[in-house]
């Protein structure tokens, strides 16, 4: 069995298995200033994109951090290291809108992993479902996040 399909094993194991996370309240300050970097008029809501964007409402990790490709914590945890990772779209749910102070909460799973052979290689897709609600439990957005995982180039 190759590299990367003990990876797929390892993932798929995970699918299902839910990290929630405390967001904390979301600023007007931060969606009005995404609102405008994003040329959208700043209001009383968040934009649609705003949850689904920001992976937190700190300063966020150092460059020492993030793996080589630049991300960070976005993958709960998965065993990833030593792959090169790619966004490949998302699917996005809206169910409520975000106001000053709201205090979101993140739940983040796996939904899905698919070994595929490309013209360059075999690589992963991960569908990672995270899940915004606020504290009460009220749904605010849905978001499910396709990820291509595959080795490091050869040098």
């Amino acid at each position: 069995m190759s590299t990367l399909e003990e990876v797929c094993e390892d993932v798929r194991k995970r699918i299902g298995t839910v990290t929630r996370d405390d967001l904390g309240p979301v600023s007007a300050r931060d969606f009005q200033r995404f609102a405008v970097a994003a040329g959208e008029p700043p209001g009383a809501t968040a934009p649609p994109l705003f949850l689904s964007s920001v992976l937190g409402w700190g300063a966020g990790p150092t460059g020492d951090a993030l793996s080589p490709d630049g991300t960070g914590d976005e993958t709960a945890g998965l065993p990833l290291d030593g792959l090169r990772l790619m966004g490949a779209g998302q699917d996005l749910d809206f169910h409520a809108p975000v106001r000053d102070g709201t205090r979101v909460v993140r739940e983040t799973s796996v939904e899905d992993v698919t070994l595929k052979q490309g013209g360059s290689g075999p690589f992963l897709v991960i569908t990672m479902l995270r899940m915004f609600a606020d504290e009460s439990g009220t749904p605010l957005v849905t978001c499910r996040d396709n990820l291509i995982a595959r080795p490091e180039a050869p040098r």
